[in-house]
C-alpha cells in the first residue's frame, strides 16, 4: 500500500515534477482545442449567417442587405457562441485529452439548433411577404419540418 505521498505523486498534486514531455504534449492539446474551438465558433457563425441570409433574400425580407446586416451578426454571432458552450461542454464531458468525439458531438449539437435558430429568425411575426407564402417558409426549407 502507498503512501499519500506516492498518491499525491501519481495524480499530479503537490510538488511533483511533470515530465517535458507531458508538458509539451499538454500544451500541444491545449493549443488544438483552441483552434478546434475557433473553428467551431466561426464556422457555426458562418453557417448560421448563410443559411439565415438565403432565407431572408428567398423571402424578400428587410430593406436591403445593409439593412439586415445588423440582425444577420446578431443572429450568428449568439448560434457561434451557443456552438462553442456545447463544444467546452462536451470537451468537459468527454474528457480533456479527446478531440474527435467532442467534436463530433458539437457538430451534431449544431446541426440540431439551427432548426430553433431557423424557427426565431427566419421572419418576424405578422412581416408581410408575398414570394414565401403560407407562413413566410423559404421554399427551400423540408416541408416535414415546421418553422
Amino acid at each position: 500500500m502507498g503512501t499519500f505521498e506516492d498518491l499525491k505523486n501519481l495524480l499530479g498534486v503537490g510538488n511533483a515534477v511533470v515530465p517535458a514531455t507531458a508538458q509539451r504534449r499538454t500544451a500541444v492539446q491545449r493549443a488544438s482545442s483552441w483552434l478546434v474551438g475557433w473553428v467551431v465558433f466561426l464556422s457555426s457563425g458562418f453557417v448560421a449567417s448563410v443559411l439565415l441570409n438565403s432565407a431572408w433574400v428567398d423571402c424578400d425580407i428587410g430593406v436591403n442587405a445593409s439593412a439586415n446586416l445588423g440582425s444577420l451578426v446578431v443572429a450568428s454571432t449568439v448560434m457561434a457562441t451557443v456552438s462553442t458552450s456545447v463544444w467546452a461542454l462536451m470537451r468537459w464531458a468527454t474528457g480533456r485529452r479527446r478531440l474527435l468525439t467532442p467534436f463530433l458531438l458539437t457538430t451534431a449539437t449544431g446541426i440540431l439548433l439551427l432548426w430553433p435558430f431557423m424557427a426565431f429568425w427566419h421572419a418576424p411575426d405578422g412581416y408581410p411577404v408575398s414570394t414565401c407564402p403560407p407562413d413566410n417558409v423559404p421554399p427551400w426549407w423540408p416541408t416535414w419540418l415546421p418553422l
